[in-house]
């Protein structure tokens, strides 16, 4: 049966909307390509890296926040100045404490600010000199944002030197005598992340009373183990860089 000339106009419109839709699906389709081609702009990497920043507490693995050990570089002349690691002098991971509230894991004074401004949780580990003579707990105070982590680090002021972050004993190991009243150096400090650093450090061991000013060369492996921990959380680099982010 051939198509009359008013059976063709009837069917032009039908045709003329089935050519529109193909070529608004393709340049829907077109649309989508470019626009997961196309980089991200300042705006979303910034977003992406605060995201990112905020959960790698939770991202990263217990080994990654806390190595089991930590290594000492050592500068030796022999001619030449040579930079090694030596295997003797490694700081070691006596234990890793579940994540605690941050009321539990800090003495009161501290508590009670971090708490004031929003600490969500609070990470530490204990960790043993080379001699097996001194001993330090390191924490981390999880904050709700970097400006939360900045009001709670000024607020906190010279508080540090006399009250920080609780000890966490570690029953089994040199470690395990290692009671808050062990400790004879604290210390505080940040990063300009939502992460507040502390250390409590002290002897496992009876001795003399050390002067102040000595100290921190007395605990200087204390604070290169929290120079160790504080490093995989100040990298806010390339965020859309990292395996878990998504720009």
């Amino acid at each position: 049966m051939s198509e009359t000339p008013r059976t063709r106009r009837r069917r032009l419109p039908a045709l003329v909307l089935a050519l529109l839709g193909v070529a608004a699906a393709t340049g829907g389709t077109i649309a989508i390509v470019a626009d997961l081609k196309r980089e991200p702009t300042s705006k979303e990497i910034k977003q992406a890296g605060a995201k990112e920043i905020a959960t790698r507490w939770q991202n990263l693995k217990v080994a990654a926040i806390f190595p089991p050990t930590l290594d000492v570089t050592v500068s030796v002349v022999n001619y030449s100045a040579v930079t090694t690691v030596d295997p003797l002098q490694a700081i070691r991971r006596a234990a890793v404490a579940p994540p605690a509230g941050c009321a539990e894991a800090f003495d009161r004074k501290i508590a009670d600010i971090l708490v004031k401004h929003g600490c969500r949780t609070a990470l530490r580990a204990t960790y043993v000199d080379a001699s097996g003579t001194m001993a330090t707990t390191l924490g981390i105070a999880v904050m709700p944002g970097t400006d939360a982590a900045t009001r709670a680090d000024t607020a906190i002021g010279a508080e540090d030197e006399k009250a920080g972050v609780r000890t966490l004993p570690v029953r089994g190991t040199v470690a395990a005598g290692f009671g808050d009243g062990n400790r004879r150096q604290f210390h505080e400090t940040g990063n300009d992340t939502p992460y507040l650093f502390f250390r409590s450090s002290g002897w496992l061991v009876a001795r003399d009373r050390v002067k102040s000013a000595h100290m921190a060369e007395t605990f200087q492996f204390a604070d290169t183990a929290l120079g160790r921990v504080m490093r995989n959380f100040g990298d806010t680099e390339a965020p859309c860089r990292r395996q878990e982010v998504q720009c």
